[in-house]
């Protein structure tokens, strides 16, 4: 099993994921209309694997975002506390595979079970 990240970026992880898009190119000019309703869907999905640690706000240069590297996944796609964060302050463009399966599914997250091992290891590689 694979899970598909969204808005997560290479600058998270250091020197793992290369693979991942740049943070600094994930910018655009607007957002979706119904960005309040999908960001409402990413942060009420499962959160997977909580962290309590802070990470390093890259966007304002200084500050910590509290659990920063936590992992969220709806089944399909995974993302992280900071993802969240920024998406809420910064016009970051969202796949468009994933923004159609939340409309899909109509804002409400589907229930999925977190106990496949397939799942686990998919979503331990983002950790």
């Amino acid at each position: 099993m694979m899970l598909r990240p969204v808005a997560m970026y290479r600058e998270m992880y250091q020197d793992r994921h290369q693979d991942l898009p740049s943070l600094w190119l994930a910018e655009t000019g607007g957002v979706e209309p119904d960005r309040a309703r999908i960001l409402d869907y990413m942060y009420n999905v499962k959160v997977v694997f909580d962290v309590m640690e802070a990470v390093a706000d890259l966007v304002a240069g200084d500050g910590w975002i509290e659990g920063g590297s936590s992992l969220y996944s709806d089944g399909v796609w995974v993302w992280r506390e900071d993802s969240l964060h920024y998406l809420t302050r910064r016009p970051i463009v969202l796949p468009a595979e994933f923004v159609a399966r939340v409309r899909e599914f109509d804002y409400s997250p589907p229930d999925f079970d977190t106990r496949d091992a397939g799942f686990n290891a998919a979503f331990m590689s983002y950790f």
